[in-house]
């Protein structure tokens, strides 16, 4: 399976949403202590998603829902 397809897996964990039918967890954790471009990917985006959702909250105004729509 192509970086591609653990790419999408990864932005998917990321999010919480479910991960694509053709990427069980275990294939994408052994893909990710593999890969070291995957795993340099995944620590990226891991690291933009939680700085975005910190600016989210920050700005964030009163009574505003917890979570973007």
């Amino acid at each position: 399976m192509s970086c591609n397809h653990y790419r999408a897996a990864i932005s998917a964990r990321a999010t919480g949403t479910p991960l694509p039918a053709t990427v069980t967890e275990q294939a994408l954790d052994h893909h990710l202590t593999s890969c070291l471009s995957c795993g340099r990917w995944s620590k990226h985006l891991t690291t933009l998603r939680a700085a975005t959702d910190d600016l989210l909250r920050r700005r964030r105004p009163a009574g505003a829902p917890s979570k973007p729509v």
